[in-house]
């Protein structure tokens, strides 16, 4: 048997139509279900031959592939964001990954360190003039790149570090970066006799580091402590008594900025600039050595507010920050008097000075700083909260304030908003520190996430996160595993028993703790909010860690319930939670267990929720509506970018345990008992809210579901989230389904307009107010229920799946032998019909969803955008004949028309082979002002025998002009078409996986629209479908651009370029009268527009003035005037249209829908017609042939003019200039190749290059080898070496460049 298996496989593979045919299958069709909807686009597969981006291959692991090619000499496609995304691979700033969250920009390297710097060594050593087109060591400070650094800098490479590279560097890279720079900077001297570290630099260098966003206090103080790294400004004091001087001298001194050089024992004539720390940045410093060092040296500018910023002073300051922090206030302070200064300090000096035994000082300067500084934000709060006293000059002691940042709103900011409680806050007297209204606090604070530390409102460990990332760690905060010890060991703030206490933690050592505990009755473990909590290693050593609190109640951990929440997350991730037991705890923790539980709940750490479960009953004390109002303001789907919040598929075992727990809770409460109906409605909330959350988790299974389904009662389920259980029963169905609705139009308006963090929420009432797409307001909620997307014909969970939820033996593997009851082409459908289709045809306010812009042109786009996205050809072609159909049904609201002229269709080859009979019909053209060039390409009718769709009819919504009336050259006017206009994303991706044979069938569709082929060939060479080119080069007349495409749009023509010169250079050879052979087609084109553009663009409302001079007939030479000055607008205005955007005649649709020819048709009627009937009077066809005939010649002349003074060599649009300017060495050389001795290097691409900072492309041509086929070179080019050499002596960056590449020649 295995014989003939082997047998057959081998016929198989040597037949070369069926092993084609296979791997056609295996490339067409799309056979992997992702886990994720952005999965799902035409760009996730390619074949090895046809991939080139750098990019691509480092994002997909292909490092092997980049290898082969370099090695075999294949093209690579290198630009800036490619080589910051492999630097990016060695970056020493890793992202901070939550164990059960995956932030979408994460990246797990799949290969070591060294793997990737042997592709950027393989890079420099044999394409080094490609990947050297920027400067690599900005880019490597850019992305934190230190071992990048150190391989470009030392030999052999030895890469250039340019000053400025090191200035970015202290501004913005982090503390190994700069530190390698700095041990770099010698060889960089030795080298290129640049010196980094200038006098110039070290007399910022202090306030570049001050004023970073982040890591100012590490970097600042890296450059504090090396003298070398800075230069110390002199004091603003004496600064101040010099100007002083100098006034009365008349003399003028920078006291902000600068000390002239004779201050500074300069002998040259520079003058070199201090630059000073401002106050707001000062004050943001986290060191305290730093803080007294600089207000001691005198360098800070500017004054406090204390009324405006009242965040000074944190209880959680030591001795000496607090000293340091009011000497700060009162030396900059602008608002304390001066006697009250001198009794602050003297105040201070008393408590200094006191060392009676028993006396606090710490205590005392904190009283101090609440008495002389009540506006500091709850100091006083947390200070009665510290001591239990209220301070007698002060009085009743206020309630908290909330947290001041909005953007990250928790639990209890949320909570607190609804609670009756906060009414006894308001009206509660502060004292005693121990009294009923401390508990109400208490409870209170547990939940809104404040207790006794102020701590928490103030992260004063420096971590670089975006917004987007905090709220991720926020909304799924697993118990703040995205914490990291190295970054947050801020042990200097503890006292030196709190650190004894944590060593032992850490170590184990029970004895310790002991021994602690036993001297220290009162010990509390008071620790940040920020800390992360170490433990020890070994999981038997954790046990014994978890067993001495638990015999203690945990009592150590009840001041700061954030690191009674730290302690149990920390031991629960290593120690799963059913396997631990509390069997101690004693108030107050006891009595606020249900607070704490919500408080886990809400901030999803299932860990320590499931450990409470399992050890406690609870008796909930705040009523459900006021919870439910917070745990039901979120059911978020996806963010900006279509990426769904989803939980890791781990979780999906512990969600079932919980779900099991929390029903067994509910059978087990007795109706007897007190709050029955309270914590009866609170696990119910609890359990719905877990449903949704099990509904997030990424590869639940529909068994998995089932199971769940099959054990919570009917009567349990909440119906309040419709939307939201819609949206992920879909995606558990398949992620096709949610990628549709992530990428509805009108979306990112809807998220614009409902504020939740900038995701798309599905909690709010559905208003006409709110635009942008609601799907609320268009999805049948009675269709699309559980049973019509995830019902299948069997649902009964079989016992064998359901007997363990958390049994590893559940994978949660589909069962396929059950089938779905609703096919899945229904349901998707059904959502297009409902979602698009019935929008459409049905909503007259659809354009509202998409800001007032054609929302049919936008739906059907997405909709075949995304047929494509998930490999449907077949929906594609049925997206196409609705579309088709709708326009046909509904003229009266098309937007969009298009002429029938230099159509697919009239511009069939006679010797292309896509129909079998084609006969050519010459055009008679105008006899006036024809030349040999527009002879040469005049237009042709095309008969075609076999065609399979008959010629459109011209749209109604047209002027219906007397062709009788009409002379030459305005007759005949083209046919207008209602077209449908396709986006970019549509054509890419057409171009991108659709063959030969359907790019024809697509075309065939369009077959009438002006300039369809060409648009077509465009997308095909961006896409580098050679077959594609091909085939309509050889089947259509296509005038091909040269340079292809611009290089704005960021990507090298290499390969553009290198197909059309192997294999149609006569397209492209007489390259310098190619914008002429343009102009001259469009010349021709023109007059058989232009009364149609005419009527409509004086029709417009911004015309109404042109309007009516036209209409007047008291003076006809007005007239005459308005209709040439408005051909000279409209010729400008075709002749800039490249003709391959499918919109010659309309080229305002974009920017104002409610302006186009067929709205003004519709709307305007009675003006056009008036228009139309003066257009057609003998009188004025002659005033327009007149107009015309000058503007022409005028035309022409200022083209001749144009190719005089600005001649094709020196034009910075040339193919050569336009690649130079783009860097891109590679197809600089290719034209040079094909174009010897036709292009030149001038002064001003000079001049840009180096304004783009970009001078690799200049080194590289200024060797004279690399020049054989240019015109000129810098040795005989005398002027241009002379430019350069100007240019480079003044340009910050370049000017030490000169002597690197004259060694280099």
């Amino acid at each position: 048997m295995c014989d003939k298996t082997e047998v057959l496989f081998w016929k198989v593979f040597k037949n070369k139509f069926l092993f084609k045919e296979i791997f056609n299958q295996i490339h067409n069709n799309e056979w992997i279900e992702y886990d994720e909807p952005n999965k799902y686009n035409v760009y996730n597969r390619c074949k090895f031959g046809d991939t080139h981006s750098l990019h691509t291959m480092i994002k997909n692991d292909l490092l092997p592939l980049i290898k082969d090619k370099i090695q075999h000499g294949d093209h690579i496609e290198i630009h800036e964001v490619s080589i910051k995304y492999l630097f990016s691979k060695l970056s020493t700033e890793k992202p901070l990954i939550n164990n059960n969250f995956k932030y979408k920009n994460e990246d797990n390297n799949k290969y070591k360190d060294e793997d990737y710097l042997e592709i950027i060594e393989l890079f420099m050593k044999h394409r080094r003039d490609e990947f050297e087109f920027s400067d690599l060591i900005n880019m490597a400070v850019i992305t934190n790149s230190p071992d990048v650094i150190r391989l470009l800098v030392n030999e052999p490479y030895s890469v250039i570090i340019y000053p400025q590279a090191f200035k970015e560097a202290i501004k913005y890279s982090n503390l190994a970066t700069i530190k390698e720079l700095v041990n770099l900077e010698p060889i960089n001297f030795k080298n290129y006799g640049i010196k980094l570290i200038s006098e110039k630099f070290k007399r910022k260098s202090l306030s570049l580091a001050a004023h970073r966003r982040c890591l100012k206090t590490t970097i600042t103080e890296f450059i504090f402590n090396n003298p070398s790294l800075y230069s110390i400004p002199p004091s603003l004091s004496l600064i101040s008594n010099q100007k002083q001087q100098d006034l009365s001298t008349n003399k003028r001194l920078k006291v902000s900025e600068t000390l002239h050089s004779n201050l500074n024992n300069n002998n040259n004539n520079e003058e070199i600039k201090y630059k000073y720390i401002k106050f707001d940045e000062f004050i943001k410093l986290k060191s305290s050595n730093l803080l007294k060092s600089f207000m001691e040296l005198d360098i800070i500018l500017g004054k406090a507010d204390i009324y405006s910023n009242t965040s000074h002073f944190k209880m959680y300051h030591p001795y000496e920050r607090l000293q340091i922090g009011i000497k700060i206030i009162l030396k900059y302070g602008n608002k304390i008097p001066e006697i009250k200064r001198e009794e602050i300090l003297e105040e201070m000096n008393k408590i200094d000075i006191n060392n009676e035994t028993g006396f606090n000082k710490l205590k005392e300067l904190r009283k101090l700083v609440a008495i002389e500084f009540p506006d500091q934000r709850n100091f006083y709060f947390f200070y009665w909260k510290a001591y239990g006293e209220e301070i007698e000059k002060l009085g009743k002691v206020p309630k908290k304030l909330g947290f001041t940042n909005d953007s990250f709103q928790t639990f209890g900011n949320l909570l607190l908003e609804h609670l009756d409680v906060i009414n006894q806050i308001n009206n509660l007297e502060g004292g005693g520190g121990g009294g009923g209204g401390g508990e109400n606090i208490d409870q209170v604070e547990l939940l809104s996430g404040v207790t006794c530390s102020d701590c928490e409102e103030e992260n004063e460990v420096e971590i670089e996160l975006e917004k987007e990332v905090c709220f991720s760690f926020e909304y799924f905060n697993f118990s703040n595993r995205f914490k990291r010890a190295s970054v947050f060991d801020i042990s200097n703030r503890y006292s030196d028993l709190l650190n004894s206490y944590l060593k032992a933690i850490k170590e184990c050592n029970i004895e310790k703790l002991e021994e602690i505990d036993t001297n220290n009755p009162m010990f509390k473990l008071d620790a940040s909010s920020n800390h992360c909590l170490q433990l020890p290693n070994e999981k038997e050593d954790i046990m014994k860690i978890w067993e001495y609190f638990n015999k203690h109640s945990f009592k150590q951990m009840t001041k700061s319930y954030y690191i009674l929440t730290e302690f149990f997350s920390s031991v629960t991730n290593i120690i799963p939670p059913f396997e631990l037991k509390i069997s101690n705890v004693k108030e107050p923790l006891f009595g606020k267990l249900g607070a704490f539980l919500l408080k886990q709940f809400y901030n999803k750490n299932f860990n320590v929720f499931e450990l409470l479960l399992n050890n406690f009953n609870f008796n909930f004390t705040i009523q459900t509506e006021h919870i439910s109002l917070v745990l039901n303001q979120e059911r978020v789907l996806f963010d900006r970018s279509g990426d769904l919040f989803q939980f890791d598929k781990k979780l999906s075992f512990q969600i079932i345990r919980i779900i099991e727990l929390i029903l067994d809770k509910l059978n087990k409460l007795d109706k007897d008992q007190n709050n029955f109906e309270n914590n009866s409605s609170t696990y119910h909330l609890i359990l719905n809210t877990l449903y949704d959350q099990l509904l997030r988790v990424k590869g639940l299974t529909i068994d998995q579901l089932e199971y769940v389904r099959s054990i919570i009662p009917e009567n349990l389920f909440l119906n309040k989230f419709e939307t939201y259980r819609i949206f992920f029963y879909l995606n558990i169905r398949s992620s096709k389904l949610s990628k549709y609705i992530t990428q509805r139009p009108g979306v990112l308006e809807y998220i614009d307009t409902v504020v939740f963090y900038s995701y798309y929420n599905t909690i709010g009432p559905i208003t006409n107010e709110i635009t942008g797409f609601d799907i609320r307001k268009y999805l049948n909620f009675d269709l699309f229920t559980y049973d019509y997307i995830l019902g299948r014909e069997s649902n009964q969970y079989s016992s064998s799946s359901s007997s363990s939820s958390s049994s590893s033996s559940n994978d949660g593997s589909k069962n396929y032998n059950k089938k779905y009851i609703t096919p899945f082409d229904t349901i998707l459908k059904e959502l297009i019909e409902q979602l698009s289709f019935n929008i459409c045809t049905n909503d007259s306010n659809r354009d509202r969803i998409v800001g007032g812009n054609d929302f049919f042109f936008y739906s059907l786009n997405a909709d075949l955008k995304f047929s494509l996205d998930i490999g449907r050809k077949d929906l594609f072609w049925e997206l196409l004949d609705w579309i088709q159909q709708y326009m046909n049904k509904n003229e009266n609201l098309m937007k969009y028309q298009v002429y029938q002229f230099n159509s697919p269709y009239e511009s069939l080859l006679p010797t292309g082979t896509i129909f079998s009979n084609v006969n050519i019909i010459k055009k008679e053209l105008p006899s006036t002002l024809i030349t040999e060039t527009e002879a040469a390409i005049e237009s042709t009718i095309l008969k075609i025998d076999n065609f399979e769709k008959p010629i459109p009819n011209e749209s109604t919504t047209r002027v219906y002009w007397n062709s009788d009336k009409l002379i030459e050259p305005f007759k005949p006017i083209p046919k207008l078409i209602n077209s449908f206009q396709y986006s970019d994303d549509v054509m890419e991706s057409v171009c991108r996986v659709m063959n030969v044979n359907e790019v024809q069938r697509f075309i065939q569709y369009n077959f009438f629209k002006s300039f369809f082929q060409k648009s077509i060939f465009s997308f095909s060479l961006l896409m580098n479908r050679e077959d594609l080119m091909s085939f309509l080069l050889n089947n259509y007349n296509i005038d091909v651009d040269f340079p292809p495409f611009y290089t704005d749009i960021g990507f090298s023509q290499y390969l553009g370029c290198k197909f059309i010169f192997e294999n149609h250079f006569e397209k492209v050879k007489n390259i310098s009268n190619a914008k002429q052979k343009w102009y001259e087609s469009r010349y021709l084109q023109f007059p058989s527009v232009l009364l149609n553009a005419f009527s409509e663009y004086i029709c417009k409302e911004h015309n109404i003035t042109t309007y009516n001079q036209f209409i007047q007939n008291d003076d006809l030479q007005i007239r005459k005037k308005v209709i040439k000055e408005t051909i000279e607008i409209l010729i400008s205005r075709f002749l800039l249209n490249k003709g391959d955007d499918d919109d010659d005649y309309d080229d305002d649709y974009d920017d104002d829908p409610s302006q186009n020819f067929a709205f003004i048709l519709r709307n305007e009627n009675h003006k056009v017609s008036l228009i139309q009937s003066i257009i057609e009077q003998p009188d004025t066809q002659l005033y327009f042939k007149s107009a015309w005939d000058q503007v022409l010649l005028k035309s022409k002349s200022e083209d001749r003019k144009n190719e005089i003074n600005f001649p094709f060599i020196e034009n910075p649009n040339n193919p050569f200039l336009q690649s130079f300017s783009n860097g891109d060495i590679k197809t600089c050389n290719l034209i040079l190749k094909y174009y010897p001795n036709q292009f030149k290097i001038t002064t001003d691409s000079i001049t840009q290059k180096l304004e783009m900072e970009n001078i690799n492309i200049i080194k590289y041509y200024y060797k004279v080898g690399n020049c054989k086929n240019l015109i000129n070179n810098f040795k005989d080019d005398n002027n241009l070496l002379k430019h350069l050499k100007k240019e480079l002596s003044k340009h910050p960056m370049y000017k030490y460049q000169w002597n690197s590449i004259y060694y280099t020649n």
